[in-house]
Parts: structure tokens; C-alpha cells; sequence
């Protein structure tokens, strides 16, 4: 028993270290046969731990204490390395944030320690507890920064800072400054060492959210403007398609009269019916919505999806109109993309409601979907590969929902796909 606590004694620190790291690999984009790259990244870090500490003396005379404590960092460097398609600079910046981690349970521990003695119990709860916080932080800030490229001054600072907190305790855990059993200022100390470690996570946490959000504005900033020109041209082309359409039938018109037989009575009904589906005059009471549900109409009908439309928009003359040809463009869009997945012609249905009660107008758009949908934050994860090009259309609806001081929901039952909108309608 003595000699499974002695082991322990002398790979703990290694396995603190692994257990952080760990968090980091699970929530990053993994190399291919990672669990392998961890299993044995994890067992050389402990094989190396174990004999550093068993020749320690031996080893300290010939590195140094620094150079000794220095290895431990390269082993968690190297871990994630070994485990995740970071960058160098990546592997660099979140094998800090580990280490950081990893430091305030530790300082934690020794704070209590020190007043009450060791308790196992209670340095295994502060582990779970920091670890579990660590885990729920990376998964919602710094993840989201997971395909973003670092730069050089996202590094400098989160560097300096940690490499001074682990010199410092370094030297003080190795007596370099003091050489005491007990006093408060050993606890002070470790309290204000957890802090700057805090104040490293702090900082970069609230650093990497805000460039999420920077990011996210910004793609749908570009998608807003994208729309906007779509709008300006299909509002030209629709125009001038309906006006060649409406001159075209009459010109048909003249000639079915001049001579008559079966082929040319076929051809003539052909011809109107294809031509009648330009000249069809829609009108929703708003003039994006009419040009998108033309444009968006034509398209369904060549793609074998029924959409139908009942709405009232002449109360949304409050908003602009490409906003509304956003809110309504995306909304049709993701819904045409869910059902040109399935193959039951019946189910290729989409079901478009707009309506005004009670001096509100809501939007109600449904459609069914293939597959399992998961949800974030109330909002549909993408389905696409590329996590950070797309998910722009459902969040700029939402953005542009409040916007005008209404909400947004999604829920998704039985197969069905439903985003309802509530604005209240403003006077102009």
C-alpha cells in the first residue's frame, strides 16, 4: 500500500497535467488515430514523470530546476500536440490554458492544505470542481475559436504572464525564496498566484468570445449585403421577365387564331401553360416578398417541392425592404434545403403563413426534415461541414427579429421543421 502511495506521489503532477490536457483534446479537432496518439502520449508522460522523480537529485544537478519543471510543460505540449490538427501556435496557446488550469486547482489545494492540513477528499473535490468549470468553458468560449488562425499578439501576453507564475512557483515550492513550514503568507501568496492564472483565463476567454461575436456580426454583415444585391437584381429581372411574358402571351394569342390543327393546338397549350407560370402576378402586399415568392416559387417548381403561401405582409411597410427579403430569404432557403433531402414527394412540402393580429405579425414557416436536429442556445446547429461559413442564415433572422423588437423561435417535432416570428407592427 505504502509503495502505490509513493507512486502516486511521484506521477500525481503528471497525471494533473494529462487530466487537463485532456479536456482541451476533447473538445478540439482530433488527428486520426488519436485515442492510440493519447494513449501513448499520456503513458510516456508518466514513465518520465515517474523516473524524473525517482532520480530527482540526480536529474536536478544536471538541469536545473527550472530546466526540471520545464519538462512537464513540454510533456503537455507535446500531448496535445500528439492528439489534435492544432498549429503550433495553437498547441502553444491552449497548452498554456491548460497549465493555467491545472495552477489554480493546485494553488487551491495548497491554500487548504496549509490551513487544515491535507485532506484527500477535499483536493480531489477541488480538482473536479476546477476541471468540471475548465470543461464547461472550453466547450462554449474558447472552441468556438477553433478554426481561427492565432496570431502573435494573442500569444505574448498569455505567455509572459503564465511563465512568470510558474518561475515564481517554481522557485518558491523548490525554496529558493523561503524555507518555511507554515505562514500566511504561503497562503497569500497562492492566493494571488490562483488569481493571475484566473485573470489568464479570464481575459482570454472574454477575448475569444468577443472576436466569436466579432466574426459572427461579420458574416452576417457580408450575408445581409449579399442579399441585398440579389434582391436588386431579381427585383430587375422579375420585372422585366413578367413585362416580356405578359407581351409574349398576347403575341401567342395571335397566332393560335390565324390557322388551326391538332400538333399546333398541342404546342400552343404547352407554350401558355409554361409561359403562364412567369406571368403569374403575386401579391403579398409587400414588394420583396412578392419578388422573393416568384423567385423562390419558380425554383420549387422545377425541384419537385410544393410551396404554398398564404400571406399578408402590407403591415411590414415599417421595415426595410431587404430586410425583409433577408428574413424571408433565409427562412425559405433552409427550409428548401431540408426538404430537397427527401425523397417522399409527398413530404417535399413547404408551408408558408403570414398573418397580423392583434397589432402583431407573425410569421410561421414549416417543412419537414430528414435526419436528427440538434439545438444550441435554442438554435439549430448547422448541418453543413463547414461549422464556420454557415449557421448565418437562422442567426441573422434572429438578429434582425429583434432588431425590430419582435423574437424568434425553432422547434423541430415528428419530422417537422417549425420558425415562427412575432413582430409588433410599428406605425412609420
Amino acid at each position: 500500500m505504502n509503495t502505490m502511495f509513493e507512486i502516486w506521489d511521484l506521477i500525481s503532477y503528471a497525471v494533473q497535467l494529462i487530466l487537463s490536457g485532456t479536456i482541451v483534446i476533447i473538445f478540439s479537432p482530433k488527428k486520426k488515430y488519436w485515442g492510440l496518439r493519447y494513449a501513448v502520449s499520456a503513458a510516456l508522460f508518466i514513465l518520465v514523470s515517474l523516473f524524473m522523480n525517482h532520480f530527482s537529485r540526480n536529474i536536478m544537478e544536471v538541469i536545473g530546476f527550472v530546466g526540471y519543471w520545464s519538462l512537464y510543460i513540454a510533456g503537455v505540449l507535446f500531448q496535445i500536440f500528439m492528439c489534435t490538427e492544432y498549429n503550433v501556435r495553437q498547441v502553444l496557446y491552449y497548452s498554456i490554458v491548460a497549465l493555467a488550469v491545472q495552477h489554480v486547482a493546485f494553488d487551491i489545494c495548497e491554500i487548504f492544505d496549509a490551513i487544515f492540513g491535507r485532506i484527500q477528499v477535499i483536493d480531489i473535490v477541488v480538482y473536479i470542481l476546477i476541471y468540471g468549470i475548465f470543461a464547461f468553458v472550453i466547450k462554449r468560449i474558447f472552441a468556438k475559436m477553433e478554426a481561427k488562425s492565432f496570431k502573435q499578439t494573442d500569444l505574448v501576453p498569455i505567455i509572459t504572464i503564465m511563465m512568470i507564475v510558474l518561475f515564481v512557483s517554481v522557485m518558491y515550492k523548490g525554496n529558493t525564496f523561503y524555507d518555511v513550514e507554515f505562514s500566511w503568507n504561503y497562503v497569500y501568496y497562492r492566493i494571488v498566484d490562483a488569481l493571475c492564472c484566473v485573470y489568464i483565463l479570464w481575459t482570454q476567454g472574454t477575448r475569444r468570445l468577443s472576436e466569436y461575436y466579432a466574426s459572427e456580426l461579420e458574416g452576417i454583415n457580408k450575408a445581409f449585403m449579399v442579399q441585398k444585391e440579389q434582391f436588386k437584381i431579381k427585383q430587375e429581372t422579375i420585372d422585366s421577365i413578367n413585362r416580356k411574358c405578359h407581351d409574349l402571351k398576347h403575341q401567342i394569342e395571335a397566332i393560335h387564331h390565324m390557322e388551326k390543327d391538332s400538333d399546333k393546338e398541342a404546342f400552343y397549350k404547352e407554350l401558355k401553360k409554361d409561359i403562364m407560370i412567369y406571368d403569374v402576378a403575386i401579391d403579398t402586399g409587400n414588394e420583396a416578398l412578392n419578388v422573393l415568392m416568384m423567385d423562390k416559387g419558380l425554383y420549387c417548381c422545377e425541384h419537385d417541392i410544393q410551396l404554398s403561401c398564404m400571406a399578408d405582409a402590407g403591415s411590414l411597410s415599417f421595415m426595410k425592404l431587404e430586410d425583409v427579403y433577408a428574413i424571408f430569404g433565409n427562412a425559405l432557403d433552409n427550409a428548401i434545403t431540408a426538404v430537397e433531402k427527401i425523397s417522399d414527394k409527398e413530404k417535399r412540402v413547404i408551408n408558408l403563413k403570414v398573418l397580423n393580429q392583434n397589432n402583431m405579425f407573425m410569421l410561421q414557416l414549416q417543412n419537414y426534415y430528414n435526419g436528427v436536429l440538434s439545438f444550441e442556445d435554442g438554435m439549430p446547429l448547422t448541418t453543413k461541414t463547414d461549422k464556420t461559413q454557415h449557421g448565418f442564415g437562422v442567426k441573422s433572422i434572429r438578429y434582425l427579429a429583434e432588431k425590430y423588437g419582435g423574437t424568434m423561435t425553432v422547434n423541430a417535432k415528428d419530422g417537422i421543421f417549425t420558425l415562427q416570428i412575432l413582430l409588433p407592427i410599428m406605425e412609420q
